[in-house]
């Protein structure tokens, strides 16, 4: 099957469940609190995911071509950033409230309001919120780099992995060992979520170029034969470049693997689900990358993820060491905490749909107007 045809504006569940799978491994890895070989090996990719489907994405549906830079940019705030915002103030609310019911003081709640709302200002984000402003970044720089003469684009493929290997490898240690803790995160906030943004558009546009390269192989088996040698040897190189962070900017202790994973999970993931499309519903996989904006928003920053691995600790405890039974268990947690985000992702989308980025068209207005006359 061609993989052109029908590239319309519907939903592709591959690509849902492409990103029902990233938000699956970094749901996982927030749980997990040990070293093991299944945290590295999501760690290489499970972000970039995201970012390379976003890119595949507008290669696949060119739908950017039929807005000038303001409408797209317009379009990203209103589906990237007022969520951002909206999520932001909750959690920063709940702190707040929390802190209150805990008998803390006025000026640690104080402090802890500052902090946070510096941090959301400062596009850092507050846990997994970072995410969000990083996409959109990226988003932008790719609208303004598409339309520019090709040695434009050719030089936007090298300076952000010099300018983020800088970034990781000299610029944030040497202020971190220089500067006192209040100044460090003054100026590495900010410096984190530009570096963030620009590493999110070498994957977006690593995704929209592997479209046009990929979509010449007009069968699907063929491309599920690549996406399992990419897998494969994504399971391999993951294990030989630990320390991957991307929240942190920590690239691992091999650059080129970082990148190299990154591409290759995330199209290894994306060609295997193509082909699985037609024997397999991926109905878990699709619904939660639908509503992954509202899973990465909500699981950690509002303590849903701490109430279901204390609570699953005091019911049946949890291993201290890795191995099949910290693994299962770890399932279990995983499976528990998306229960819970089922009920978040149905309030959400019934009553707020402006969080998961979503607002009613004129047209719809009208016809809400009208029907409640």
């Amino acid at each position: 099957m061609n993989i052109t045809s029908n590239v319309g504006t519907e939903r592709k569940r591959y690509l849902d469940a492409a990103k029902g799978w990233g938000i699956t491994m970094v749901v996982f890895g927030h749980i997990t609190s040990l070293g093991n070989p299944v945290d590295q090996w999501f760690g290489a990719y499970k972000l970039a995911i995201f970012y390379i489907v976003s890119g595949y994405l507008l290669g696949m549906r060119q739908s950017f071509r039929k807005m000038n830079t303001g409408q797209y940019v317009l379009k990203h705030f209103k589906s990237l950033m007022i969520p951002y915002f909206g999520y932001s103030a909750i959690v920063i609310l709940y702190n707040i409230l929390v802190g209150l019911m805990k008998g803390k003081d006025y000026e640690w709640i104080w402090q802890r309001f500052i902090l946070q709302g510096y941090t959301t200002v400062s596009l850092r984000g507050i846990s997994a919120l970072w995410f969000l402003p990083s996409l959109f970044i990226a988003q932008i720089l790719f609208i303004l780099i598409i339309r520019l003469p090709l040695v434009f684009k050719m030089i936007s493929a090298v300076v952000p992995v010099v300018l983020c290997r800088y970034v990781s490898l000299q610029l944030l240690p040497a202020w971190e060992e220089n500067m006192t803790e209040r100044m460090y995160k003054l100026v590495s906030f900010p410096t984190l979520a530009v570096s963030k943004g620009i590493l999110a558009f070498w994957f977006v546009g690593a995704g929209y170029v592997a479209y046009f390269i990929f979509r010449k192989l007009q069968h699907r088996w063929l491309r599920f034969l690549i996406g399992v040698v990419m897998s494969v040897a994504t399971v391999y190189f993951s294990q030989i470049n630990p320390h991957v962070d991307i929240n942190t900017m920590k690239l691992g202790e091999n650059y080129f693997l970082f990148y190299l994973d990154g591409i290759m999970g995330s199209l290894g993931a994306v060609f295997i689900l193509e082909f699985l499309e037609k024997w397999w519903k991926m109905s878990y996989l699709s619904f939660c990358g639908k509503n992954s904006m509202i899973i990465m928003a909500t699981h950690g920053t509002l303590g849903f993820k701490r109430l279901v691995i204390e609570g699953w600790t005091a019911l049946y405890t949890l291993s201290e060491t890795p191995g099949l039974r910290y693994y299962l268990e770890v399932t279990g947690i995983l499976g528990e905490l998306m229960l819970l985000e089922c009920g978040v992702i149905t309030i959400i989308n019934q009553y707020f749909p402006w969080l998961a980025g979503r607002f009613p068209s004129k047209n719809q207005k009208s016809s809400l107007q009208s029907g409640g006359q």
